[in-house]
Parts: C-alpha cells; sequence; structure tokens
C-alpha cells in the first residue's frame, strides 16, 4: 500500500510524497523512494552560446532571421531559472528553486490514479478516465492529451484524427511503449501553441446528460 500511495498522483498537488514547491533539497530527502540525481542542468541555452549557434550557420539565415529567433526564444523559450533532473524513474523541472513539473520517465513504474495504474489500463481507458476526473473534455494534438482541471498531460496513449477523432494505440505501436505523463501545479496553456489543440470528448453520446431547451 505505501508503494501506491508514493506514486498516487495528486492532481495539482504533486505525486505521493513530492509536493510542487519543494526545493531540491527537499526532494532529495526522499531519494530512498524516488531514486537520487543522474543528470541536472538548466533547460536555457545561454544567450552568447545561442549566438555562436546562429553564427555557424553563416549565410544559411539572414541576419533578420537570426534576430526574429533570438526573440522568438527570448519571449517563449524556458525561464531563466528553469532547471530540469533526472532521479530514478522521474524527471523533475524546477522553476526559482521549487519543483515545478514531474514526469514519469515512461511506463516503467505504475503510475495510479483513483486507485488505478494508468499504465495498466488499455484501449481509451486512460483517456477516459483522466476525463471523468477533469470533469470536461480534454484539449488533443497528434499523440498528446490535455486535461486542464487535472493540469495534467499525457502522451503516446491515444492518436487524435480530425475524421475520426481519438483512436487508442497499443503495444504494436512504438509511441505507446514510450507513453508518459506531465503532472504540473497549474494547467498547460501555451499562449504559441494553443491552435495545435482540438478539444473532444470521449463520453458517448447516451452517457452525456440531456438537453434542456
Amino acid at each position: 500500500m505505501a508503494a501506491e500511495t508514493d506514486w498516487t498522483i495528486r492532481p495539482r498537488k504533486g505525486l505521493g510524497r513530492l509536493e510542487f514547491g519543494m526545493s531540491p533539497a527537499q526532494v532529495d530527502a526522499l531519494s530512498a523512494t524516488y531514486g537520487t540525481i543522474t543528470g541536472r542542468g538548466a533547460d536555457r541555452v545561454a544567450d552568447d552560446l545561442l549566438r555562436e549557434t546562429l553564427a555557424m550557420f553563416a549565410n544559411a539565415m539572414s541576419d533578420d532571421d537570426k534576430q526574429a529567433l533570438v526573440a522568438e526564444y527570448a519571449d517563449h523559450g524556458p525561464a531563466a531559472d528553469s532547471v530540469t533532473e533526472t532521479r530514478g524513474d522521474l524527471v523533475l523541472r524546477y522553476e526559482g528553486g521549487r519543483l515545478c513539473e514531474i514526469m514519469p520517465a515512461g511506463p516503467r513504474h505504475p503510475l495510479f490514479l483513483d486507485g488505478r495504474d494508468v499504465f495498466a489500463l488499455r484501449g481509451l481507458e486512460p483517456l477516459e478516465l483522466l476525463e471523468r476526473l477533469n470533469e470536461g473534455p480534454g484539449r488533443y494534438a497528434d499523440t498528446e492529451a490535455v486535461f486542464d482541471n487535472l493540469a495534467i498531460s499525457v502522451n503516446g496513449f491515444g492518436v487524435s484524427d480530425s475524421t475520426t477523432g481519438v483512436l487508442a494505440l497499443d503495444d504494436s505501436d512504438p509511441r505507446f511503449q514510450e507513453r508518459t505523463a506531465i503532472l504540473r501545479e497549474v494547467p498547460y496553456l501555451p499562449e504559441q501553441e494553443m491552435h495545435r489543440y482540438v478539444l473532444h470528448s470521449l463520453r458517448a453520446v447516451n452517457d452525456r446528460p440531456p438537453r434542456h431547451n
């Protein structure tokens, strides 16, 4: 039971004993459960390194294009204090020295939500579970599904299609083998990417509440 509790998603709060807002030292105190650090580094590329990299393109890009790319990265790139670390079966991200994202590194460890192991569910069951707990449809883009009320994003469980809706992936698809989830304290709402998503509900028509005139 302790193992399940340690790996139970608490939407917008954390995972098991990991809580959003923890410092790296507080997380490290739980290394017996979540593993020791195997890698850690800043997410943002230093401005000088970015400019040196662009200079390598020489005449392949105009000066205006290079400046536009630098400006785009400044506006939409990772925060200056964003740091990612890997430990055990988790990838963790910090901003301002505080834990803000938790991502299981693939389905190598059970991940529980509402008493069910999300990675053990098949077909559309994991997405249906998330939609039910989200109390609303998810946003879909290719193999990604985002549930804003839970502040949970998942990838590799299904694929969205403009004609047929959302189709389940299975063991025969390598994307399913790499399925994962990202837990956050706040919803993932990237302004520059919102156009990619389509709102879709998996609830059957006869499961929906009746319309009132």
